[in-house]
C-alpha cells in the first residue's frame, strides 16, 4: 500500500470526530493546558496549523472567548468541512509550510501532533517566526520517542524509527530565534478495548496507515491474545509541550534545516 498522509486524513476525516465522541473529558483536560501554555488572551489572533477536523479549535472557544476567528489551517478539505460555523473560523485549505511563509502576523500558533509530518521543519518554524508578533508563542505537541500505546509490536517499532525527538525540534527553534522550553502532560486514559481495537483497524493513527489491510489484522490478532483478559484498557498518554517564545531583540542564527 502506497503511504499517503494527505490520502489518510481525507479517508478518516467521515469517521474521526466520532473515535473522540468518548473522550471529553480528556479534551478538556488537554485544551486547558493548551491555553494556559499559550498565556491565550481574548484579543489574541491563533492559528490552529493542521487542526483537522477543528476539536480543539471548538474547544479552546469553549473555554475562552476570543474576539477574532482562529485560523483553522489544514490541507485536508474533507477534515476541514467538519468546522461548519464560519462565523468563529477562518477556514485555509493549505500544507502548513505554505501558509507559514505567506504575508500575515499572528499571536499565537498552536500545532498539535503534526510537527511529524513536515519534511522541511526548519522552513516551516522559520516562517512561523516571521509571522508572529513580539511575543507571539508557538505551541508544539508532540508524543515522546517512546509511548505506552496498547498497539501491536511492530507498529510500535515503526512509530520510535520515524518520531522527532523533541530535543531535535528545540534546536531548529532556538536556531531561528525563539526561546524554548519543553513540559510532559501526563493524562491516563481508560477505553473500551472494543472501541479502542475498532480505532486501530481504522487507522486512527496516521502511523497506522502505512500498514496494509493484512498487516493491520496480523497486528489486531496478536492484540487480542495479549489482552484477552482485560474488557478495558488504561494506559499512560504522555504529551511533549514545546513551548517558543518570540522575545524582542532576538536574531536568528540560520534557516537551514540541517
Amino acid at each position: 500500500m502506497q503511504y499517503s498522509i494527505q490520502e489518510h486524513y481525507q479517508n478518516l476525516a467521515k469517521q474521526y470526530d466520532d473515535f473522540w465522541d468518548t473522550s471529553a473529558e480528556f479534551i478538556e483536560f488537554l485544551t486547558k493546558k493548551i491555553i494556559e501554555h499559550l498565556q491565550l488572551k481574548s484579543t489574541d489572533i491563533l492559528v490552529d496549523l493542521g487542526c483537522g477536523t477543528g476539536i480543539y479549535s471548538k474547544a479552546i472557544r469553549s473555554q475562552i472567548n476570543l474576539d477574532n476567528k482562529i485560523f483553522c489551517v489544514d490541507p485536508s478539505d474533507k477534515m476541514l468541512e467538519k468546522i461548519s460555523d464560519n462565523n468563529h473560523y477562518q477556514i485555509v485549505v493549505k500544507d502548513a509550510v505554505a501558509f507559514a511563509n505567506e504575508p500575515g502576523k499572528y499571536d499565537k500558533v498552536l500545532i498539535k501532533e503534526m510537527i511529524h509530518h513536515i519534511d522541511d521543519k526548519g522552513k516551516l518554524l522559520q516562517g512561523l517566526f516571521n509571522r508572529l508578533n513580539e511575543q507571539g508563542i508557538l505551541l508544539i505537541i508532540l508524543l515522546p520517542p517512546t509511548i505506552e500505546y496498547p498497539l501491536f509490536k511492530q507498529a510500535l517499532s515503526v512509530y520510535e524509527s520515524v518520531q522527532p525527538h523533541y530535543n531535535d525540534l528545540v534546536n531548529l527553534c532556538e536556531k531561528v530565534g525563539f526561546k524554548t522550553t519543553v513540559e510532559f502532560i501526563d493524562y491516563t486514559v481508560s477505553i473500551p478495548k472494543k472501541q479502542y481495537f475498532n480505532m486501530v483497524k481504522n487507522r486512527y493513527m496516521s502511523l497506522l496507515s502505512r500498514f496494509n489491510d493484512e498487516e493491520i489484522e496480523q497486528g489486531l490478532i496478536e492484540m487480542r491474545e495479549k489482552y484477552a483478559n482485560v474488557s478495558n484498557l488504561e494506559f499512560c498518554d504522555r504529551f511533549v509541550f514545546l513551548i517558543a517564545k518570540k522575545l524582542t531583540n532576538v536574531n536568528p542564527l540560520s534557516t537551514s534545516d540541517h
